[in-house]
């Protein structure tokens, strides 16, 4: 696949798992959604040209999610919509994570290098994907919801700036889906 097609494809999957991850909580079904993103997730493993890579890059995402979004949820900022199988965050949020990191090797891969842009990008895109699923129902703010968009403009301006580096010490710099057809 081109690598234009590649970027076109993945972020079409980010899009769809977002809207399951989040839909999925707001109207009740948490581990629909979840899995529905999961397998859009698992189709862009199958597809990448480096596959390990992008599993290493998947899981550190996830794992940097789980410190963050905890810590965060623990803090009082905001809080998930359960998902009943009682982790210390609802499945979604880590496919959701995950989800993030398949954009970093393709349409993201502009930013490598160009740090200054990705805190841009991060202060700006992070409340913003945060504020539009707590808009729709997965998770509610804390008491202050201002300080919480705040706290997450400046974890956001730091996390996105740290995955694009990471992106460009684990796996291709620059993301192709194979061709399959």
């Amino acid at each position: 696949m081109s690598p234009q097609a590649s970027k076109i494809v993945n972020v079409i999957f980010y899009q769809l798992g977002w809207a399951c991850c989040v839909m999925g909580a707001a109207w009740g079904y948490p581990l629909v959604g979840g899995m529905l993103a999961l397998i859009l997730v698992l189709a862009h493993l199958w597809l990448a040209e480096d596959h390990r890579g992008e599993v290493r890059l998947l899981m550190v995402a996830m794992l940097l999610g789980l410190l963050i979004d905890s810590g965060q949820q623990a803090l009082g900022l905001f809080r998930f919509k359960p998902d009943g199988l009682g982790l210390i965050l609802p499945f979604w949020v880590f496919v959701i994570w995950a989800q993030f990191a398949t954009l970093l090797h393709f349409p993201l891969s502009w930013l490598s290098g160009r740090y200054l842009l990705a805190i841009l990008f991060g202060a700006v895109g992070g409340p913003l994907a945060y504020g539009g699923g707590i808009r729709l129902g997965a998770a509610e703010f804390g008491p202050n919801p201002l300080f919480s968009l705040t706290v997450l403009a400046v974890i956001w301006a730091l996390v996105v700036p740290l995955l694009v580096w990471l992106s460009g010490r684990i796996g291709t710099p620059q993301g192709n889906y194979r061709k399959v057809f």
